[in-house]
């Protein structure tokens, strides 16, 4: 276990809200492809088929961008968990994340 407890804890907060938001910004996409395929049930006339595919198309980006984001929670909390600090990475990490020693 890192030496600072404090340290470890902060980084799994942050690790956790990084889930959450990557979460948040998968169901927003996932949110708004299902309103552009549903578009044409709820609108008179056409909806430009450019538009939508092109929508439709950003799925994979932020499928991509879900997968990364995950990936950095699982390596930070990871980091959090299993990484032996020196005292100068201890005092380092402390700095960055606001937390007193």
């Amino acid at each position: 276990m890192p030496k600072i407890l404090a340290v470890t804890e902060e980084m799994e907060r942050r690790a956790g809200e990084i889930g959450n938001k990557a979460g948040e910004i998968l169901d927003i996409q996932n949110n708004v492809t299902n309103i552009f395929q549903n578009m044409g049930r709820d609108f008179s006339g056409r909806i430009p088929s450019l538009m939508t595919e092109k929508m439709i198309a950003m799925e994979d980006v932020y499928q991509t961008i879900n997968a990364t984001l995950n990936g950095y929670k699982d390596f930070l909390s990871d980091a959090a968990k299993n990484y032996e600090w020196n005292d100068s990475e201890a005092a380092r990490w402390s700095r960055n994340l606001g937390v007193s020693n």
